[in-house]
């Protein structure tokens, strides 16, 4: 979903959900790690990496939503001059100052969240499907 500026409603609800669902991944991936089920509780706590990289994106773009055009100052002093408009998109969090030539440059949000969420992802859903696999293969009569 892309704006040409923040808003603060998505903002504010994206990081309440977020935060909540870090809390609860975290909060079933160490006691799953407890027992024995590494794979789940791996998936569950990659998970809530992935929130928690997504909030502090959110985040980012909620500190900056009344100063988007100091964020694209911040960002590049020399390029601000040639700013033409903001682009603000939600999933992943990112602030695009674009330029009158065409291009843009990245503001606010960290250049590491989004390669941090994407690999986080993975690694829960690859886990969650160890996990799948490994439920099912010990849900099988074994042949005696």
């Amino acid at each position: 979903m892309t704006s040409s500026s923040p808003a603060f409603l998505p903002l504010a609800i994206g990081i309440v959900a977020a935060a909540l669902t870090a809390f609860g991944l975290a909060g079933h991936g160490f006691p799953a790690i407890g027992r024995g089920a590494v794979a789940r509780g791996g998936a569950a706590l990659a998970g809530a990496l992935t929130a928690v990289a997504y909030a502090w994106g959110l985040v980012s773009l909620f500190r900056d939503e009344s100063g988007t055009a100091q964020a694209c100052r911040d960002a590049n002093p020399g390029l601000y001059g040639q700013v033409s408009g903001y682009s603000v998109s939600y999933l992943p969090p990112s602030l695009d100052c674009r330029l009158t030539s065409g291009g843009s440059y990245t503001a606010a949000v960290p250049d590491f969240l989004t390669p941090v969420m994407t690999g986080s992802a993975v690694i829960a859903v690859t886990l969650a499907l160890l996990a799948v696999a490994e439920h099912r293969a010990m849900d099988r009569p074994s042949a005696a």
